[in-house]
């Protein structure tokens, strides 16, 4: 059986198209951290796997530079696949490149905290320092946040500024 996501059939189970290091039972469930960093057909990274759950982060490519584009008072919670019609350049980026973008979401502030930061030396591209989450504080400012070689950290900012948005998903295996 060959499980699709995305706009290509990378995520394999069972197929004998499988990189060889993952074939068999899935990229996820055979190379288990391994598998982390790994580009797939589509260009999009997994970022971090565990727990039953490889998160994937979209190819640089859609990345887009927005001002903040979210709904009203958004808490997205893990695994929330809202926000990207919300993000029309983001969308359009998506789309252009061959994804569905509903497949995909913005992430939360928690998510960019872990596994976004934890996990940055697996993107493909980090030169951005500060990236919008999905969470709106009030009427005139929602959270982005800001990575620098040593922390990370989250702070109000308005939201007629300009910062990088990307695209996140969470398989679950």
């Amino acid at each position: 059986m060959t499980e699709y996501i995305g706009p290509t059939n990378w995520w394999w189970r069972d197929s004998p198209n499988a990189p060889s290091a993952c074939q068999a039972k899935g990229l996820a469930r055979t190379c288990g951290k391994n598998g982390e960093g790994t580009v797939l057909n589509d260009g999009s990274i997994v970022i971090c796997v565990g727990a039953g759950a490889a998160w994937i982060i979209a190819p640089s490519c859609t990345q887009v530079s927005s001002t903040w584009a979210g709904g009203q008072y958004n808490s997205t919670q893990v695994g929330d696949k809202c926000c990207i019609s919300e993000w029309p350049a983001l969308e359009t980026a998506l789309t252009n490149a061959g994804f569905n973008p509903t497949d995909w979401f913005v992430p939360s502030l928690s998510q960019l905290q872990n596994p976004g930061y934890e996990c940055k030396d697996k993107w493909d591209t980090f030169s951005v320092t500060c990236y919008w989450t999905s969470r709106e504080l009030y009427a005139t400012g929602a959270t982005r946040i800001s990575f620098d070689p040593s922390r990370v950290f989250s702070c109000s900012f308005l939201k007629t500024n300009s910062a990088c948005v990307r695209a996140m998903r969470c398989v679950n295996y």
